[in-house]
């Protein structure tokens, strides 16, 4: 039910509903090129560690692509 709350602020705010909708003028080809790089660079700051839940580099790469293409609920 929160996620279709969510879905529906979105739409009613005009919102991407993905990072592909809200990075346009970035290819997918370019993004899949990079999302390796990004899930150890977010896997190695800092922050990470004060997560409830330790995540895997394969876990965030999951979550980037999962952003990517919209679907947050894998999650």
């Amino acid at each position: 039910m929160l996620i279709k709350k969510v879905k529906d602020l979105k739409q009613e705010l005009s919102l991407p509903k993905s990072l592909k909708d809200a990075l346009p003028n970035i290819s997918e080809a370019a993004f899949l090129a990079e999302v390796d790089s990004m899930a150890e660079q977010a896997f190695d700051d800092q922050c990470t560690g004060t997560n409830p839940r330790a995540p895997l580099i394969d876990d965030l790469k999951r979550l980037y692509l999962a952003a990517y293409y919209g679907k947050i609920e894998a999650f």
